[in-house]
């Protein structure tokens, strides 16, 4: 039985000729990212792009992968902000106007009695995913949810 790696041709088991033009290069996907293209292949295989292995003209091998999955997990991406948006609170503002762990926080937006925003924001790490809670939900939740307990 003769052993496949992934991308390769199911037929002969070697690298593809070519990719074709359903299929994007990894480096261009890595300019769109504005990342390396190491970052760039951990991102696609994280979540779930398909690819092909192809050999170039030098010899080299290359990473092609399919157009179809790179766009919809680009489209699914968060958007970039530099500000908190007007009508949003951070996690420490949204425990400290409940006055309750930050568990209950998540356990309201998975019961989806709190709407939650996540985005990109710039740290002095780079780019970090935020996610932002709702003011409206915040106070309805602190005006009826709590007043039962």
């Amino acid at each position: 039985m003769k052993i496949r790696r992934r991308g390769t041709n199911p037929k002969s088991g070697q690298p593809y000729a070519e990719a074709g033009s359903a299929f994007v290069e990894t480096s261009s996907i890595a300019s769109r990212l504005c990342c390396s293209a190491s970052a760039a292949r951990q991102y696609l295989h994280r979540h779930g792009a398909r690819f092909r292995v192809v050999r170039k003209g030098t010899g080299s091998l290359a990473l092609y992968w399919r157009r179809a999955d790179v766009d919809r997990i680009l489209a699914r991406r968060e958007p970039v902000r530099r500000r908190v948006p007007p009508c949003y609170m951070d996690m420490a503002e949204a425990i400290n106007m409940l006055g309750v762990v930050r568990s209950y926080i998540y356990r309201l937006v998975k019961k989806g009695l709190l709407r939650e925003y996540r985005c990109r924001m710039k740290t002095a790490r780079g780019l970090r995913v935020r996610c932002f809670y709702h003011r409206e939900d915040l106070e309805h939740i602190r005006l009826h949810v709590l007043q039962k307990r």
